[in-house]
């Protein structure tokens, strides 16, 4: 084998390398988004009914959030208590075991934060944890009580 073969035979095998760790690594955010794209997506077709469209909702939330939250369709459409989209800047990380979605703009004055969580196979909305401030923290929500949490700086 020439040398030139060998280059480029290291250079392919570090690219493949590369590639597989950034999927690896970051898989768990995708499918936590995947997750909250289908119940943003679920909660705006019209095509659907209401119930359809609650029964399709309830498989994409956590075993916890459907215990204590009833799912609602809004008067105006979408789900009620999430965005009806999500902004092109958002925010989401890796927090423990559970992935952290921030779905709004960074000029909004609330910015709420939702939690997702691995269940049953697949990544489940657990609701949210709070509110990201504008210096990059999550003010907690009453239920979950735990102060201020980290969060990555927008």
């Amino acid at each position: 084998m020439s040398v030139r073969a060998r280059w480029l035979l290291a250079a392919s095998l570090a690219v493949a390398a590369g590639l597989a760790y950034e999927v690896v690594s970051t898989g768990a955010v995708r499918g936590a988004l995947r997750t909250f794209t289908d119940l943003v997506q679920v909660g705006n077709r019209t095509d659907l009914g209401d119930e359809e469209r609650l029964a399709v909702a309830r498989g994409l939330c956590s075993g916890r959030y459907l215990a204590t939250h009833a799912l609602a369709v809004s008067p105006e459409g979408g789900i009620v208590g999430l965005p009806r989209a999500i902004d092109k800047n958002f925010v989401t990380w890796r927090k423990g075991p559970d992935v952290w979605i921030c779905p709004t703009r960074r000029t909004s004055r609330v910015r709420p934060v939702y939690r997702f969580r691995w269940e049953g196979g697949r990544w489940r909305f657990d609701g949210p944890i709070g509110v990201l401030g504008p210096g990059g923290e999550v003010v907690a929500e009453a239920e979950d009580a735990t102060g201020i949490l980290e969060a990555p700086h927008p």
